[in-house]
Formats: structure tokens, C-alpha cells, sequence
């Protein structure tokens, strides 16, 4: 999705949950997910878009860092990843966590953190092995 795609969810996209990602085989069998889609419901968009100030331009960045980012075991279900982000030179976070009912993943976390934050969380948890 551009920009303005996500402005345009951000804004009229209540009640709706729409597929961002999709996440690499490995971490789709670390989280024993039922599909390799990466879902976000409209209600933590405008959350994380509100509460982080995040824009419309962010939010492509999910996409990247589940394809491409530093992914680690945090606790069951769930997987952190971190990715930095060359054109705007920042650290972000995302979490995703497997639904029990369903299997589908979820974006649960995503926003803005410091590089120090990413080196004391690699040096306490796991990497998700590929």
C-alpha cells in the first residue's frame, strides 16, 4: 500500500481489518500461524497513528520490517521485530502475535524506538532461527 492508501485507511477504514505483510516461512512455523498474511484491524492503526504520531508515510514500513527485520522470540505467540529504516534513519518496532482462536496473525505493536532499546532487547532475548 502507498501513502495515501493508508491515509485513506487511517481515515474510513472503521470495523475494518486489512492484510500488511506477509511473513517469511520461518517465522509463519516459529509462530505455527495458519497463513503467512500479517493482519491490521483499523482500531490499532488509528491507536498507533495517534498515540506514536505516526503518518501515513510510516506505516509502509511494516510491510519491510517483517520481510526484512531482526526478529526475535519474546514471548509465546508473539515475535519482535526490528528494523531500521534508511530513508528516515530510525529504529522501529513491530509485534506480531498469533490469534489462539483463529491462527491468524496480528500486528500488535508498532512505533518509533532507539537504538539502545534495540541492543538491550537482542541481548536478552533469541533470535527466531531461520
Amino acid at each position: 500500500m502507498y501513502p495515501r492508501d493508508w491515509l485513506l485507511f487511517l481515515r474510513d477504514g472503521a470495523g475494518r481489518e486489512i492484510p500488511i505483510a506477509q511473513l517469511p516461512h520461518y517465522l509463519t512455523r516459529h509462530l505455527g500461524a495458519s497463513s503467512e498474511k500479517v493482519y491490521l484491524h483499523h482500531t490499532y492503526a488509528r491507536k498507533a497513528a495517534e498515540k506514536h504520531q505516526l503518518g501515513p508515510e510510516h506505516f509502509p514500513i511494516i510491510f519491510d520490517a517483517v520481510e526484512r527485520g531482526v526478529a526475535l522470540d519474546d514471548r509465546p505467540h508473539h515475535v519482535t521485530i526490528f528494523h531500521f529504516d534508511p530513508d528516515l534513519q530510525r529504529w522501529f518496532q513491530v509485534v506480531v502475535k498469533k490469534a489462539q482462536d483463529t491462527g491468524r496473525v496480528y500486528l500488535c505493536t508498532f512505533h518509533r524506538v532507539t537504538q539502545r532499546k534495540v541492543e538491550n532487547r537482542r541481548a536478552k532475548l533469541r533470535a527466531v532461527d531461520k
